[in-house]
Order: structure tokens, then C-alpha cells, then sequence
């Protein structure tokens, strides 16, 4: 490291060379260039210095290396190269990732557009959260100091819930599904399982704990790869090792009596060909599209059920934590984030019972003040 002055006397220039790299900078003052030195010192002894020139690489390439980390299901990896390609490929595919500024980033949300106009807050919060993504996977591989994409939001994308039926809804539709595909349903709606999750279920999957209750573990999934094949991939959402237990209701017990058939590696609800579940013949042969007809729903997907699951979970019993881990949510901040308009009903319930509770202790106060105050037994007596 060393500073001195440039040929024509009229600048100063400060040499860096620390494991084959070098730069160099060229400052008015003499002290410019000390300092800048200093700082490339100090960040070398902390372990943070970051070699320039591996920031020049383009973002494109990054995606990549990214996308290929990324332990998810074959169609969000689809998902999220066909984002890139539409949104980010042209503006930031051939910049070096060092150069990608917040306020570079923020301008390309506030303008981000579709081939039909402005795009809409959820596909601006999709393409921010790839390039988001990409950012930190350089920051990680010691490319850049910080995630520029940081800490910008798009406005209007609060996750929601989707549609969620009432219990007298639901008996209205599942009674209208075709028999047996009536009982699939029941059971999405009330164990609040994935699409993924119940047709990766196998025989051994159901379980009794001491008290003789049935739960089902949850330890698959059953999706799309990248190519479009249905697999079955260990754990859950929330990772591979990630499994959950979920409770049978007294409900759905007969229903899940009746489908094991004592084969461990059967699927506990196979199609009628004895497959793994499609969720798309199951609704075309089941006549889903009649029954969300029949109760003015005709938007109803099948992860609707799940919604219906933890709306009715939380409105009967207001329990936040059961319910996380009914959905398997990694935080109960999730849940509440999802399902905290719920919580409202829970809450005026809760206010009519302890002004119940308020009512009864100030009549019995009237009827009886001394009991009121607390006073002793022996003292009212002898008195």
C-alpha cells in the first residue's frame, strides 16, 4: 500500500495489492488518499474487504448460479426463470452486480411494466423478490457488501388469504362433489393440508399416539419438477427435513379408517386407478366447478380449502400457535399476517365474556358488600 504523487505534480494517487489484486485511485489531496488506504486496511483486517473486480460479474449469470441453490419445488424454479426473463433479463442481466444501486432498484418497481400496461403490485413483488434473491446469493459469494433490494416494498401486496367457506358452505359443497372425491375435500378442509401434501400421503403416514388419537405426519410432497413430472420430494414447504403432525378430527377418522388398506407404501388417498392424486382430474371427475357454482364461489380453487381450514380453526378456537402448527407456518407472525382479520371475531367474543364476567361480579358485589371487600367470615360473625 503506497501514496505518492501522480507524474504532473497535481494530484495523488493511492496503490492497493493484497492477494493479487490491485487498484488504484487517483484523489486531489494527499490525505484523500491516506484515508481511502486506511479504509481498504481496516476492511482487510475485519475479513470484509471485497475484491472489486469480483463485483463486475453480470447479474445474469448470478440468477443462475442462484436458481440452482434455490430447494424448491420444480414449478416455482419455472416460476421464477420465466420471471427473470420477462422483468429482469433486459435491465440488469448484462450489469456487473456491483453496480446495481436502491435507488436504481426502486426506479425500476416504480416503472415496471407488462406488454399490457403498468404491472400490477403482485408481479412487481414477485420480480423484486428474484432479483432480491439473486442480490443476496452475491452478497453471500462475497461479491457486493449489501443487498441493494433490501428494504423496498411495493405497495398493495399484503399477502391474503384467498377465499375461505363457512361450515354451512362447505356441507353445501361437499355434499355436492362426487362421491368419494367428496371426502378429499373434507378432509383438505378441515386437517388444512396442501394439494401436495395429501396426495403424497402414504399408508404408514397415519399414526396413534398413547390416548388412541389418529394423527397423519406430514413428511412429502408430491409435485411438478422442472419438466413438468410429478415427484415426491422428502419434507415439506418449510424445508426437507421439516415433517408436522395434524390431528384427525372425530370427523374425518372414519374417512381415513376407511381408505387404509394395511400396504405402508399405498397412497392413503389414491386416484381411482390407484395413483397418486392429480388435482386436476380430481376436480374435473369430481365436479368441482357444479359445486363452487352451487354456493356462489365459481373463483374456488382447491388451496381455498386450506383457507377454510385455519379460518374455521381460528374462529372456533382463537388459538394462534395451534393453528401455526396446523399449517405448518415457520412463525405464528405468519399466520397472524394472513389470518389476523379472524382474530377480530375472537376478540369481541373475548370482550363479550369478560363484560359478562364484570356484569356477575358487580351483582354479586350489590347482593353482598361485605363478601365484596373481603372481608373475614369470623369477623362478620362476631360483629
Amino acid at each position: 500500500m503506497t501514496v505518492y504523487r501522480t507524474p504532473n505534480g497535481k494530484a495523488w494517487r493511492a496503490f492497493l495489492k493484497y492477494r493479487g489484486h490491485r487498484d488504484s485511485r487517483t484523489f486531489a489531496r494527499r490525505q484523500d488518499a491516506i484515508r481511502w488506504l486506511t479504509e481498504q486496511k481496516t476492511e482487510i483486517d475485519r475479513g470484509s474487504w471485497l475484491d472489486p473486480a469480483r463485483g463486475q460479474v453480470p447479474a445474469g449469470s448470478l440468477f443462475e448460479k442462484w436458481l440452482a441453490t434455490r430447494d424448491v419445488e420444480g414449478s416455482t424454479r419455472r416460476n421464477d426463470r420465466a420471471i427473470w426473463h420477462s422483468y429482469l433479463d433486459v435491465p440488469f442481466g448484462k450489469r456487473p452486480v456491483a453496480s446495481i444501486t436502491g435507488p436504481m432498484v426502486r426506479e425500476w418497481v416504480a416503472g415496471l411494466r407488462t406488454k399490457t400496461g403498468p404491472a400490477a403490485p403482485r408481479t412487481k413483488r414477485d420480480a423484486l423478490r428474484v432479483l432480491r434473491g439473486v442480490l443476496a446469493f452475491a452478497v453471500e459469494d462475497g461479491r457486493i457488501a449489501r443487498n441493494p433490494a433490501v428494504g423496498i416494498k411495493v405497495a398493495g401486496t399484503k399477502g391474503t388469504p384467498g377465499q375461505a367457506l363457512s361450515l354451512g358452505e362447505l356441507r353445501i359443497f361437499v355434499a355436492a362433489l362426487t362421491p368419494p372425491h367428496h371426502e378429499i375435500a373434507l378432509v383438505l378442509a378441515l386437517a388444512g393440508l396442501r394439494w401436495s401434501e395429501i396426495a403424497a400421503l402414504d399408508e404408514r403416514d397415519v399414526v396413534t399416539d398413547d390416548d388412541g388419537r389418529l394423527f397423519l405426519v406430514i413428511r412429502h410432497r408430491h409435485v411438478l419438477d422442472e419438466q413438468g413430472k410429478r415427484v415426491t420430494l422428502p419434507g415439506t414447504k418449510g424445508g426437507r427435513g421439516v415433517t408436522r403432525m395434524v390431528p384427525v378430527l372425530p370427523e374425518l377418522v372414519p374417512i381415513v379408517e376407511r381408505h387404509r388398506t394395511g400396504e405402508p407404501d399405498a397412497p392413503l388417498f389414491p386416484s381411482p386407478r390407484g395413483a397418486r392424486l392429480d388435482s386436476r382430474h380430481w376436480r374435473r371427475d369430481g365436479g368441482w366447478k357444479e359445486a363452487c357454482e352451487l354456493v356462489g364461489r365459481p373463483g374456488l380453487r382447491p388451496h381455498d380449502l386450506r383457507h377454510t381450514a385455519a379460518t374455521a380453526w381460528l374462529r372456533i378456537t382463537g388459538d394462534v400457535k395451534a393453528v401455526q402448527s396446523l399449517l405448518g407456518h415457520s412463525t405464528a407472525s405468519m399466520t397472524l399476517d394472513l389470518y389476523s382479520h379472524l382474530l377480530n371475531d375472537s376478540l369481541t367474543r373475548a370482550a363479550d365474556l369478560m363484560a359478562q364476567g364484570l356484569a356477575a361480579a358487580a351483582e354479586a358485589a350489590a347482593l353482598d358488600p361485605e363478601q365484596e371487600r373481603g372481608e373475614p367470615d369470623e369477623k362478620r360473625e362476631g360483629s
